[in-house]
């Protein structure tokens, strides 16, 4: 697992709700997210207190830092986030009740989006779980005492 992995950081705290591609590779101190564009954020084990499998998709989080910033990363292209940060497309007015509760907006798109991970994840879980332990471990070892 030294090798670096391509995926996608989103950051879950409200700072943006774009996915962001890049690779994330391990150092001793920590983890290290490397953007497209170069940019690097790095996560210290030390100040990493939670990590996360999301079951049935090829994603896990962290929590972070003084503040609890939660990050996820995902193994395979996010869906579209607008709809699953609460920003659904507005339903018109003259909307009829029957087109409402034949799973139009946002709540088709959250059912597509979970389609999609359910299905991305099958050959990705083992690489995740390998992710959530070697963070575990790290965090453990970063503990004082």
């Amino acid at each position: 697992m030294d090798e670096p992995i391509a995926v996608w950081m989103v950051l879950l705290d409200g700072r943006t709700k774009d996915d962001i591609e890049g690779t994330l590779a391990r150092e001793d101190a920590g983890l290290v997210f490397t953007e497209s564009s170069g940019t690097i954020t790095r996560f210290r084990f030390g100040e990493i207190t939670k990590v996360k499998r999301v079951f049935g998709s090829p994603v896990f989080m962290i929590r972070h830092g003084a503040q609890r910033h939660e990050t996820a990363f995902y193994l395979s292209k996010p869906p579209p986030l607008g709809v699953l940060g609460g920003e659904a497309p507005a339903v018109p007015a003259s909307t009829s009740i029957s087109g409402r509760l034949r799973g139009s907006g946002k709540w088709r798109q959250r059912r597509e989006n979970t389609r999609y991970l359910a299905a991305t994840s099958s050959n990705l879980k083992d690489i995740r779980d390998e992710w959530v332990a070697l963070i575990r471990t790290g965090m453990e070892a970063a503990r004082p005492g």
